[in-house]
């Protein structure tokens, strides 16, 4: 399956979606704020953006399977960009009936605003639609983007499309965590030789079991919350 072909939501399909979460008589629909409104009361834990390239097929499907089911079942909606979208796809992620393998507070808002917890947006060649849903929920909340409890994630292993997409995403403010492969030697020498690069009020987080790098995705999110207090 190529990118062109996998489903894709826009964002304006995501902000209409999530309206069916909120009171329409009290809340302001067409924002990010009923997403934001879930966040805040715990219903959501929050997000992870899931995106990986061609050649992701390195990694086993039940592996890139059993992380998402670990991360919906822990009240984290995923945003999937493509190779993600495609073993979502398979596993049937991306169907509704999904929701009852999540946590209680995700497939809640699965029922109301009638949405899978994996949300496609396509190929990789939408990135700039994470940008621009970031950027949303960091004017609707007075947040700065590091703030946010979203992460990124591309499970897939250090290729240099993780790298280029792992750097963006840390320079935008969000915590990334890639999945390597199995590895001889330091992993600080794996992390050197790769070309991950932190920043100022972001990170990387490196490990090739997926299981520990999923709790990784939980503890961080959690921690993020604590932070603002929610």
């Amino acid at each position: 399956m190529s990118n062109t072909e996998l489903p894709a939501l826009g964002v304006e399909d995501i902000i209409r979606a999530l309206d069916g979460v909120c009171n329409s008589k009290v809340d302001d629909t067409g924002s990010t704020k009923p997403l934001l409104e879930c966040v805040v009361s715990g219903v959501l834990r929050g997000a992870v953006v899931m995106l990986g390239g061609e050649g992701s097929e390195v990694r086993a499907t039940d592996e890139y399977v059993a992380l998402m089911k670990k991360l919906i079942a822990n009240d984290l909606v995923i945003l999937a960009i493509g190779y993600p979208v495609k073993v979502a796809q398979e596993a049937g992620l991306l169907n509704p009936e999904a929701k009852e393998l999540c946590g209680a507070g995700l497939e809640r808002v699965c029922e109301l605003a009638q949405i899978p917890p994996v949300l496609p947006l396509g190929g990789l060649e939408n990135i700039g639609n994470v940008v621009t849903i970031a950027q949303a929920l960091s004017g609707d909340s007075g947040l700065a983007v590091h703030q946010l409890p979203v992460v990124g994630c591309d499970a897939a292993g250090v290729s240099a499309q993780a790298v280029e997409l792992g750097n963006t995403f840390v320079g935008l403010g969000v915590d990334t965590f890639i999945g390597i492969m199995p590895y001889e030697g330091s992993l600080e020498d794996v992390v050197a030789a790769s070309g991950l690069v932190d920043a100022a009020e972001a990170k990387h987080t490196v490990s090739a079991d997926l299981a520990e790098l999923g709790d990784a995705i939980i503890a961080d999110i959690e921690q993020k919350r604590n932070a603002i207090a929610i």
